[in-house]
């Protein structure tokens, strides 16, 4: 009996540094799969950043800023994101004549390059996306009597300020991309003193129609700071324009 209780004893103690083992064995393993991850993601970023720098449009200005930042900003804005597809005032200017994928060779004699006159500076029109009252029919905004207003992308282009979209700070910016919210207040929600320029429902005229909030605002932080600091690079748009003169939010102080 002795010995069949020293037997029972030993095998359990051998069974428990087994698992002692075992468990010595696997926590290194995972430290080691946590740092491959890392090591993987930064490989990735150092990847965007440099296709970004190598995408940027040679008139940026990045003097001053971080350069990882903005070349990760410029990988999401134009190579992810496509910004100034829709953020241009016309698909067909959105690239120099000479520089267009899209046209034959001639007139498209070099490789792709972004249009600086229209680049992010907004006025592309949309059309309405739902009910509402536009009381002009002289208005640019006007797509017939029962339409909400015409939706027309916005200018990113920093003011003299340097911050981007005519002057938003970080937090503002990082608001609009994770909620939507219009701050130009350019199409309302129809009632009580507004009886023009506005959405009725199921629209909700307080968010940005159009623009792929939804979307944006599943990125990190980083990634939002990235895109806002590449757009501060950008060239300043004034719109002292004909499309400035019909969407007067278009203007900025430059």
């Amino acid at each position: 009996m002795k010995s069949d209780r020293l037997l029972k004893a030993a095998a359990v103690a051998l069974s428990i540094s087994g698992m002692v083992a075992l468990v010595g064995l696997q926590l290194p393993s995972t430290k080691a799969h946590a740092q491959d991850k890392d090591r993987d993601n930064a490989q990735s970023e150092a990847s965007e950043i440099a296709i970004g720098w190598r995408i940027a449009p040679s008139f940026i200005n990045a003097r001053g800023k971080d350069p990882a930042l903005v070349g990760l900003g410029s990988f999401i804005v134009n190579a992810q994101a496509d910004c100034n597809g829709c953020h241009t005032s016309d698909p067909a200017n959105e690239y120099k004549v000479t520089n267009n994928p899209y046209f034959l060779s001639p007139p498209n004699v070099g490789p792709a390059a972004y249009n600086q006159e229209n680049y992010l500076a907004g006025g592309q029109n949309f059309g309405p996306v739902g009910p509402g009252i536009v009381r002009d029919p002289n208005s640019p905004l006007y797509a017939g009597p029962g339409f909400g207003p015409n939706i027309i992308s916005r200018n990113l282009t920093p003011d003299n300020t340097g911050l981007p979209e005519g002057g938003n700070d970080l937090q503002t910016f990082m608001t609009i991309l994770r909620t939507g919210h219009d701050f130009d207040k350019v199409h309302p929600i129809c009632g009580g003193a507004v009886t023009d320029n506005c959405y009725s429902a199921p629209v909700n005229g307080a968010v940005l129609q159009v623009m792929p909030w939804p979307l944006y605002r599943h990125m990190t932080d980083r990634q939002i700071l990235a895109i806002w600091t590449y757009l501060s690079t950008v060239p300043c748009n004034a719109h002292n324009d004909a499309l400035g003169a019909a969407y007067p939010w278009l203007k900025n102080n430059c």
